[in-house]
């Protein structure tokens, strides 16, 4: 059963994620840049907050590269998303959810209110981070 997570992906659900993840790197890359503009222009408003802005910068083109290798089939011999990019994404996502929920908590006065998108950002850290170690300490089969 475990093999079956880790089988390899059809060419149509490889087209389907890469879209999705394209256009999503392609959203995130827009606000980022458009954060950093607005900061340089002078506004301190939130979506132009320095971390903002690096980690829509920083997904928008980490998500662009994943999107366009499984839009376009590159390195079909390795594996869909390199372990170093899954552990570094992970600690990304793993540290944009306590700063999600770090901020709910100095604007709502409670770190429990609307804190869903931070927990999501959690978990999702925390997967990405357990998958990539679970690379590291066995290799998959190609």
């Amino acid at each position: 059963m475990d093999d079956d997570l880790f089988k390899r992906a059809s060419r149509s659900q490889e087209l389907g994620a890469g879209t999705i993840v394209f256009l999503a790197s392609l959203m995130l890359g827009y606000f980022g840049v458009h954060g950093a503009i607005m900061y340089l222009h002078g506004s301190r408003a939130a979506p132009a907050d320095p971390i903002a802005c690096a980690i829509g910068l920083l997904a928008g083109f980490g998500g662009s590269y994943l999107g366009l290798r499984m839009l376009f089939g590159w390195r079909e011999q390795s594996v869909l998303v390199p372990t170093l990019f899954l552990l570094v994404g992970g600690i990304g996502a793993l540290a944009g959810g306590i700063w999600f929920i770090a901020i709910n908590g100095v604007h709502a006065a409670s770190i429990f209110r609307d804190a869903w998108m931070g927990y999501w950002f959690g978990c999702i850290g925390l997967a990405a981070i357990a998958l990539g170690w679970r690379r590291l300490r066995r290799p998959s089969p190609r």
